[in-house]
């Protein structure tokens, strides 16, 4: 004889994850890297008058030594994105859009970290 057990909690578990965080991530966005921290910031010197903060994070190199990333940007169709970073390094939450009709701040999106998807689906059954 067998027993099936169902986990409902489990089967919503994507659902509630979804629920938790916005769903765009920075997987569109690319970053160009700088041999200084002064080169970065001349590269966004008007981002940084417009308002964008920290553009420039430091990186440990492979074998010693640092560089330095830019932001986080995306371009589609005339509009260009800024993402940079927190104080601690971490991704910062608001960016900054740049269009033919001037610049304005907007939500950031997140890093996409993976895992479940909503089609997961989890049931199981003990032998016995």
């Amino acid at each position: 004889m067998s027993k099936v057990i169902h986990l409902p909690l489990l089967a919503a578990l994507p659902a509630l994850l979804a629920a938790c965080g916005n769903d765009q991530d920075l997987s569109r966005y690319s970053r160009t890297s700088y041999n200084s921290y002064a080169q970065c910031q001349a590269a966004y010197r008007e981002q940084i008058r417009q308002g964008l903060q920290n553009p420039c994070q430091k990186t440990t190199r492979t074998g010693g030594g640092f560089f330095y990333f830019g932001p986080y940007i995306y371009n589609a169709g005339g509009t260009t994105r800024y993402v940079g970073y927190t104080p601690t390094g971490g991704v910062a939450t608001t960016g900054l859009t740049s269009s033919k009709s001037g610049y304005s701040t907007f939500k950031a999106p997140s890093i996409s970290r993976g895992g479940f998807t909503t089609s997961s689906r989890a049931s199981g059954s003990v032998g016995g």
